[in-house]
């Protein structure tokens, strides 16, 4: 992937192309219409602030959210977006490597209406879409309407279930069980003053006490227990007691032997 996709996207929202909008030589290169200094490429979504500062331009950056089931239909997401949009103003597309999800690659987007419109709704037709939240309106006059307050209060974009994913059930049967063992933890902490001389690290925090609670759901007697220890070293040496206990016969249950699995109710 090309390192410059980022600076190559943002020309291509500023300078957009008439003709073969897919080749570099129909763009000004970018070194010579962005403020470059002190930005590393490949740009990552955190220095993408720094950018907009140098060149006094805004951007949202979208991805395309991760299906749950193989049946469901791409879902374009916003993961940045701004507080106030500047007259030059970008929509770029953030799509993850699929070999590498460390690696990602930028794109832009022309016409936000289009990418998004069949996750919307079926309905043909323009629509103008809010690029902070991804509502939509049938008129430009209502989207701007909406975007003053859009921009003044909303942080994220509401997606509404589709035909396909519209009921909400109960599936983690197995959480329905007591869970046979629980441990409850804490530590005690003083804040000791640092030698070094940094302004930013100037305590640190030391461990002088550690206790816990064992829980046994099925033997509170014999298997459950408190341990502590106070100490420097409480953390190494506090282990917890390998103990072998006779195995005892699981004692009859009237649940068991009922016509109806008592989890998921089948």
């Amino acid at each position: 992937m090309d390192n410059a996709c980022f600076a190559w996207s943002v020309v291509a929202a500023l300078y957009p192309a008439e003709r073969h909008v897919n080749r570099s030589a129909s763009y000004p290169h970018y070194t010579t219409v962005l403020n470059l200094q002190g930005i590393e490429f490949p740009v990552t979504l955190k220095n993408i602030g720094k950018f907009e500062r140098l060149n006094d331009i805004s951007i949202n950056v979208y991805t395309i959210q991760e299906k749950k089931k193989e049946e469901e239909q791409l879902t374009i997401v916003p993961i940045r977006f701004i507080d106030e949009k500047m007259d030059k103003h970008a929509n770029l597309l953030y799509v993850q490597d699929a070999q590498d999800k460390n690696v990602g690659h930028f794109a832009c987007i022309k016409n936000l209406s289009r990418l998004v419109s069949s996750q919307i709704n079926k309905k043909n037709g323009q629509k103008y879409i809010c690029d902070r939240c991804l509502h939509y309106f049938y008129t430009n006059e209502k989207l701007e309407a909406h975007s003053v307050d859009c921009q003044r209060m909303n942080d994220c974009a509401i997606v509404l279930p589709n035909e396909e994913d519209k009921w909400l059930q109960f599936t983690h049967y197995n959480r329905k069980e007591r869970m046979p063992f629980i441990m409850y933890a804490d530590l005690e902490r003083i804040l000791q003053k640092t030698e070094e001389d940094d302004p930013k690290l100037y305590q640190r925090h030391q461990v002088f006490s550690i206790g816990y609670y064992v829980r046994c759901s099925y033997d509170d007697d014999s298997l459950s227990g408190y341990r502590s220890r106070r100490d420097i070293d409480c953390i190494v040496r506090t282990t917890i007691s390998a103990t072998s206990y006779p195995i005892r016969p699981i004692r009859y249950r009237g649940d068991i032997s009922g016509y109806r699995c008592k989890i998921c109710r089948m």
